[in-house]
């Protein structure tokens, strides 16, 4: 196990813990075909996990986070859309961090420092959703020549042409994203669920539904959407969404990237992000 450096985040409401409520961010390696690359995480322990783990906290509801920062560098903890309530954590220094009540649905949390937008220090957050059965999907594009610059203290070239190798739904990339309980769709036919989805790339994505058309629940930057039906979804950078299936028909079928760049590893087909949601009777 690699870890070299780790931040705990603490969320508390209503005087009482909550589960995965302590969050430990931890260097390591993620392995992609013939790469091995760096990653920045954000675990439930001090053991390093390629998946990010999800934040979940009521609606409505006033609450704080306390941000513990024991790297040896400087990182910045973000909730989309309320970044005027999270701020910088000085290396070995605590902040606490008050938010405001936040609307049911599905947000991004991230370290807006370099480091940590390149290397993946980024996860979901489900504010108020009770759907006994929930899945979430951290969507995120990545270019390896960037990831290895931010690392060895080189300047990142921005304004070079972004050409990402790998794309993955909660760091799994096809085929083996069904190995992932969090974003592996399984159900009973008849059931309903939740699927909270992030973009935490550096790109929009359009993902696409074999067998079933769901509903969008929430939306962080695109409310006129909410209530739609469809099979087709895009995903703005940054954008948090919820959205409702119902298992109305056996089988297994396909959920995919629309953009073909988007479905390989490495430039092979199929790969990326492509998972499958599985209904038996």
């Amino acid at each position: 196990m690699r870890v070299t450096a780790f931040i705990i985040l603490v969320v508390l409401w209503a005087g009482s813990l909550k589960s995965q409520d302590t969050l430990w961010i931890n260097t390591g390696t993620w392995n992609q075909s013939a790469d091995t690359l760096p990653a920045l995480r954000f675990n439930s322990s001090e053991n390093f996990d390629t998946s990010n783990v999800a934040i979940e906290i009521p609606d409505g509801t006033l609450w704080n986070l306390i941000v513990i920062n024991l790297d040896s560098l400087v990182h910045e903890f973000e909730i989309q859309g309320f970044e005027n309530f999270g701020g910088i954590v000085l290396a070995g220094d605590t902040a606490t961090f008050d938010y405001p009540p936040m609307n049911l649905g599905t947000y991004r949390y991230y370290t807006s420092d370099e480091r940590g937008l390149l290397l993946g220090a980024s996860g979901v957050v489900k504010c108020g959703i009770e759907t006994p059965l929930q899945f979430h999907w951290n969507l995120v594009d990545w270019m390896p020549s960037r990831m290895d610059s931010v690392v060895v203290g080189a300047n990142v070239v921005w304004d070079e042409e972004y050409i990402p190798k790998y794309f993955s739904i909660n760091s799994y990339t096809f085929p083996h994203t069904p190995l992932d309980e969090n974003g592996y769709v399984s159900l009973i036919l008849g059931d309903t669920c939740s699927i909270s989805i992030v973009n935490n790339g550096f790109m929009d994505h359009v993902l696409h539904f074999h067998g079933f058309h769901v509903e969008i629940v929430s939306s962080t930057h695109q409310t006129s959407r909410i209530g739609w039906i469809k099979d087709t979804i895009s995903i703005l950078r940054g954008e948090g969404i919820t959205v409702k299936l119902i298992a109305n028909q056996p089988g297994i079928y396909p959920v995919h990237n629309h953009n073909l760049i988007a479905v390989t590893n490495s430039g092979f087909y199929p790969g990326g992000m492509f998972t499958l949601i599985n209904i038996v009777q």
